[in-house]
This record gives C-alpha cells, structure tokens and sequence, in this order.
C-alpha cells in the first residue's frame, strides 16, 4: 500500500527516495503509531516521533494528521489503521523565543 506523506520539514530517510509525496509498504495494514516508528528508523539519526509507551505524541514537538484531520480526532488516536492513500501530514512545532 502507499502513504503519502506532506511535513513543513525534510523527513530523515526520505530525501533519497525517488518518491517523495509516498511511501510503499509492504502490509495490508498498519497503524498510525508502527508508521510513525518506521519513519523513524529509516531515518539515519533517528527520530522519536512516538516514546515509547507514550498514548500520544508530544503536542510541543510534533502535529500529525491523517487526510486533514488530526489524529487524536480519530478514536483509536495513534493505534488508528492508516488506509491505502491516506495521506498523513507531520509538522515539527517551532517555539518561538526572544
């Protein structure tokens, strides 16, 4: 199945990628949560989108949605099915300082 994918950042691991709106996967289902942690490994300074054990993801650190919606508006939050097509979009929250 493919997921695409949009982020107001380079995503580590993707830059080399020949397709870089999607990802194939190998699975006829996956969870927003195993998405998140493949992305994260296949990032060469890996990044900790979920902690572990963590029933959300840190609101001061990162925005997730899936096909426009946030994911916490879904039921099953990071253990949501993410679907063939969906598009899921990360943002890294920037804080602003002085």
């Amino acid at each position: 199945m493919k997921i695409f994918i949009k982020s107001n950042f380079v995503l580590p691991g993707l830059e080399d990628l020949e397709d870089k709106e999607g990802l194939e996967i190998n699975r006829s289902e996956i969870t927003l949560r195993e998405f998140l942690e493949k992305l994260s490994n296949m990032s060469p300074r890996r990044i900790e989108y979920v902690e572990p054990g963590a029933q959300e993801l840190d609101p001061y650190d990162w925005e997730v949605e899936i096909n426009g919606l946030p994911y916490l508006d879904y039921e099953a939050g990071l253990e949501h099915l993410v679907k063939d097509g969906d598009r899921v979009t990360i943002r890294i929250v920037a804080l602003g300082g002085g």
